[in-house]
């Protein structure tokens, strides 16, 4: 067997297991792809790029199983350029497409812009910085219809849970820094809430009438902490086939918080904290890319979690994760 086709058939078969197995799980918040974090880094065993391209545009497209079994499609074009030798700039866009047995929601979700600098820039060594903002250009206040009032046919309107929404929330700032030699690749990242935004209003109350909304989180004005995150992948090359297998493990460094109703308090509604939201989420990932010609490749990705939150209020809870898309280099 070949040496690349083992940790293929490997990677494949934990994705399938725990795909089956785990109904809980953490999607990236953003810093986890930002900028050259967590790209594959194409290593061949018998070919070599002879033009050092500057600019990427790509668009994939992403299937994941949510909450509740939640179903979140995204597509998301996204473009690098190049400024120097050592510099680039990065943006890309979601649109979201979210469904379940509460409704579905669709919509722009939040803009990654990202900036890059490779303070090391050699053949079998890197080492870049990166800085960039997650903008709150997605929603986060989506509602449904159709909420029957007990025997009545009247229906009005509920909020959605974060599962369906479109964005956090937030304005985040992304700090990375990446490390490759050779075929080992490591990363630790940052994300930091600079600004908390979250409009939705998700309680079990609201949806007093229908059972299935108490399998969700509430959100009721969620403010998200923030997130430390450390990653590390192994590149395998045959011919035109690459394949990155790695680990991607998302500490939430604190509780969230929440408004909630609290009986004998004055106001109502007071901020309290969502026990079980701090804690650590590790995933397995895989990346595949094959070269169709010098600047054209296919890429997929996978993902699933061995280590999860008690509690995920965000939305970001995945059991599985996949993707493709097509990458072009000029």
């Amino acid at each position: 067997m070949h040496m690349w086709l083992r940790p293929l058939l490997y990677c494949c078969l934990m994705i399938v297991l725990h795909g089956r197995l785990l109904a809980q799980g953490c999607s990236d918040a953003g810093v986890c792809t930002a900028g050259p974090i967590g790209q594959l880094h194409l290593w061949q065993d018998s070919t070599a790029d002879v033009v050092d391209y500057r600019h990427m545009a790509r668009v994939s497209y992403s299937y994941a199983l949510g909450e509740q079994g939640t179903t979140i499609m995204q597509v998301m074009p996204e473009i690098s350029i190049g400024i120097g030798p050592r510099f680039s700039v990065q943006v890309k866009v979601l649109y979201i497409w979210a469904s379940g047995n509460l409704g579905e929601n669709q919509g722009i979700g939040d803009v990654i812009a990202t900036t890059s600098y490779a303070f090391v820039k050699e053949r079998d060594r890197n080492i870049t910085g990166t800085l960039g903002l997650r903008l709150p250009t997605g929603s986060t206040d989506a509602m449904a219809i159709g909420i029957p009032l007990g025997m009545i046919s009247l229906s009005v309107f509920a909020p959605l849970p974060m599962p369906y929404q479109t964005g956090l929330g937030t304005t985040d700032l992304l700090l990375a820094a990446q490390y490759r030699c050779k075929r080992l690749t490591t990363a630790l990242a940052y994300q930091y809430v600079l600004d908390q935004g979250n409009m939705n209003t998700f309680s079990h109350e609201a949806w007093s009438s229908d059972p299935d909304a108490l399998g969700y989180f509430e959100s009721y004005r969620l403010e998200r902490a923030d997130d430390l995150v450390g990653r590390i992948q192994y590149a395998y090359g045959c011919g035109k086939l690459s394949l990155q297998p790695g680990l991607l493990a998302i500490y939430h460094m604190r509780n969230d918080t929440r408004l909630e109703n609290v009986i004998g308090v004055d106001p109502m509604l007071t901020r309290m904290e969502v026990h079980g939201s701090q804690g650590l989420t590790l995933n397995i990932t895989t990346d595949l890319r094959y070269k169709l010609a010098e600047q054209w490749a296919i890429e997929a990705t996978f993902g699933t979690p061995l280590i999860t939150r008690e509690v995920r209020p965000d939305g970001l809870t995945r059991s599985l994760v996949t993707g493709v898309g097509l990458r072009y280099r000029f």
